[in-house]
């Protein structure tokens, strides 16, 4: 019983991971789009190391959260 209570907890703060890490995606999308502004006619004008910057930060995220999802499924197997 003691080791499926630990599994539990696992599952719980890997899904809480993957809330907080799904919310900094979506806040760095729309921030990317409104860098990448695609109606500024001036390209001179796009700050583009700024959006390298996050673009960077998003890129690591995806791939955290992609190892947070392969947790959350090999958990919830797991529980079954």
């Amino acid at each position: 019983m003691s080791e499926r209570l630990q599994l539990k907890g696992l599952l719980s703060e890997a899904r809480r991971k993957a809330r907080e890490k799904q919310a900094e995606i979506e806040g760095l999308v729309i921030l990317l789009r409104n860098i990448l502004n695609p109606y500024e006619s001036d390209v001179a004008k796009l700050n583009v190391d700024s959006a390298h910057a996050n673009m960077t930060r998003l890129h690591a995220l995806v791939h955290e959260m992609r190892d947070l999802k392969a947790k959350i499924a090999t958990y919830e197997q797991d529980l079954e």
